[in-house]
């Protein structure tokens, strides 16, 4: 009993003793939560500030208004951090009272900003600078669109106005830079840009997109500075050393292509990555906002060194960026060399000096031996059987000028071998072929049995369909990477309508041989010139299809011309025509000015002329007079065309 007793008694105190304290806690915190007189007339001054808001906004003095509201809220948090909570009934009703005046001052001032023009030199050139001018600047615009002048802006692009004044959702401009495809959303491969910049954009567009400076053909990058207040910095002067001759590596040759085609990507244009650029040699060597980025003689203090050869962070080149071993070695060694320049300028844009990959590739294939491009040759031939006609085993003969290839029988092979060297003779006296080969690696002759055979090998290889007419074609580069003559084997029993195998092999020769030189030559020149070669040797002797080429041709210009200079363009002729009208054209060629003028219209086309400027400067006759003497020939009158004959 006791024992309880003294529980119970234990119990209480305990109870009494909390009571005590809660009490005593209560009335502390009333304590703190209570503000002091001075406190309260501080916030009331602030509600008497605060107050006079809304007059200053009635009287549009939004600077002022905006500086009473701010100067509120500052000595509003500065009242709470010295002890007055945020539960106070005045401090939140004072919190209130601001976040509505800003709100009221945010609408205000944007009526106001609407009603002020957007500055392209301040407000949109910046943006376009740091965003768009990198892809869309002075070295090599994609698109054909520069974006590092307003100049440039007006004059649009390959698609087109940039820009349509007073309508932003007609502007290609938005509509590249809002639209949901990231395969053509604008800036290409980088972050959208921020709602409020295209905002700018958009309504410095709707206002007219008006240029407010005098010289449009300042660039963008010197308005963003004056705007930003921040002139840029003249270059450093650049000492640029020539080579002695002692060289191993060339600039041009070795290092500069890799610089445009892999640094390039990120280091060319008006805004490259780092303000280091590769647009011009002086410009690569004034280094970017790092310093000098290559010290001639020096591979440690030359940080393009350091970044490639991974001595440094970030590595370049950064991506999917790649660089061989070779370009690894020989930027060591012109860096070494004392990076000396061997162009011709140091001011032109090297992609005006680099060799392209075709001329690269081109050197590559001249140094090749004979014996080296002819292995090559073997190679490419059995590849491109086993790409088009891979379940079928090939039989192949080769001989001092050409590797015959095809599913007919060596015995054929060899047969239109022997038919094919006879005629080779023909072409080295027109063309003045010295080599044997004439084909520096061989020519390779493919020979297909069947049609499906030929169709199939101009499908897989060529990528294209082939009209019905079509037997035969040659495929020749000037650099002789490709020498190639195929063709549909169609017996050696020629028709009207068919040529023969002999002939269309010879055809094709001689549109191979043409091909050699290079140039863009029309296909009635090249069809024609081997039926025409072949037409006036053994043989054409009694082939009826050489026999029925004259009316033929004479029936193509009835429904083919209409203007007289139409012979001689490309394309007049469909592919049942071209040969037998080419055959026919380059006969009126040789009656009238003999083999020399023939084979220097020729050449002039091949070094670039179009046939009407040859037929100028070799002929002394523009294309519509010759055009017109040959049409008399024909018995066919310009502008008259007859419905084709079925």
């Amino acid at each position: 009993m006791i024992t309880m007793f003294g529980c119970h008694v234990s119990m209480l105190r305990q109870i009494c003793f909390s009571l005590v304290m809660a009490t005593v806690l209560i009335q502390a915190s009333s304590l703190m939560a209570a503000i002091t007189p001075e406190q309260r007339q501080q916030l009331n001054d602030l509600k008497t500030e605060i107050g006079k808001v809304p007059a200053l906004l009635s009287k549009k003095k939004l600077d002022e208004a905006t500086a009473a509201v701010t100067s509120v809220e500052e000595k509003l948090n500065t009242l709470v951090k010295d002890g007055i909570p945020e539960t106070e009934a005045l401090v939140k009703a004072l919190r209130k009272q601001v976040e509505t005046q800003r709100g009221i001052l945010a609408k205000q001032q944007a009526l106001v900003a609407a009603k002020i023009p957007t500055s392209f030199s301040k407000e949109v050139a910046p943006i376009l600078e740091a965003n768009c001018v990198s892809c869309h600047g002075e070295d090599n615009p994609r698109g054909g669109l520069r974006m590092d002048t307003f100049a440039g802006m007006e004059r649009g692009g390959t698609n087109g106005a940039l820009v349509v004044a007073g309508n932003p959702l007609r502007s290609p401009l938005v509509l590249r830079l809002t639209t949901t495809d990231n395969r053509l959303r604008m800036p290409k491969n980088e972050e959208a840009l921020k709602p409020a910049e295209i905002q700018v954009i958009a309504k410095w567009i709707s206002e007219g997109a008006k240029y407010d400076v005098m010289d449009k053909t300042a660039s963008l990058g010197s308005l963003a500075a004056m705007a930003d207040g921040k002139p840029k910095p003249a270059p450093v002067p650049v000492e640029v050393a020539k080579p002695t001759g002692n060289e191993k590596v060339s600039f041009i040759n070795d290092v500069a292509p890799t610089l445009v085609t892999t640094c390039g990507q990120c280091h060319l244009g008006n805004n490259p990555r780092g303000g280091f650029s590769v647009a011009t040699f002086e410009r690569m060597m004034q280094g970017g906002e790092s310093g000098r980025v290559i010290v001639p003689g020096s591979l440690e203090g030359s940080r393009l060194w350091r970044l490639v050869n991974a001595d440094e962070a970030p590595v370049m080149p950064a991506g999917q960026g790649r660089i061989t071993r070779k370009w690894h070695a020989d930027l060591r060694t012109w860096i070494t060399e004392g990076a000396k320049f061997d162009g011709p300028d140091a001011k032109r844009p090297l992609m005006q000096l680099v060799p392209t990959p075709e001329e690269i590739r081109a050197r590559e294939l001249a140094k090749m031996t004979p014996e080296q491009l002819l292995e090559r040759r073997r190679k490419d031939t059995n590849e491109k059987w086993e790409m088009a006609l891979s379940s079928t085993q090939p039989n192949i003969h080769e001989t001092d000028e050409f590797i015959m290839i095809g599913d007919v029988d060596t015995a054929r092979l060899k047969e239109l071998a022997e038919s094919g060297s006879e005629f080779l003779k023909v072409l080295k006296t027109t063309f003045g072929f010295k080599e044997t080969p004439v084909w520096k690696g061989k020519l390779a002759v493919f020979v297909f049995k069947e049609r499906f055979g030929y169709e199939e090998f101009n499908q897989t290889i060529n990528r294209r369909e082939v009209p019905k007419e079509i037997i035969g074609h040659a495929d020749v580069s000037p650099t002789l990477e490709t020498a190639l003559v195929a063709i549909y084997d169609v017996g050696d029993d020629p028709t009207e309508k068919s040529p023969g195998a002999v002939l269309n092999l010879a055809e094709q020769l001689a549109a191979a041989a043409l091909l050699k030189g290079g140039g863009d030559l029309p296909d009635w020149l090249i069809r024609g010139t081997g039926l025409s070669l072949a037409a006036a040797g053994p043989i054409g002797k009694g082939n009826p299809y050489v026999v029925a080429l004259k009316p033929r041709a004479a029936e193509a210009m009835q429904y083919s011309i209409q203007q007289p200079q139409d012979v001689f363009q490309d394309g007049t002729f469909s592919p049942a025509d071209v040969g037998p009208a080419g055959y026919a054209i380059v006969e009126f060629l040789m009656r009238n000015g003999g083999a020399s003028n023939f084979g220097s219209f020729v050449k002039r086309i091949q070094g670039g002329d179009t046939p009407a400027a040859a037929l100028q400067a070799v002929y002394r006759q523009d294309a519509r007079t010759m055009g017109a003497s040959f049409l008399s020939t024909q018995g066919a009158a310009p502008g008259n065309r007859k419905a084709k004959k079925k």
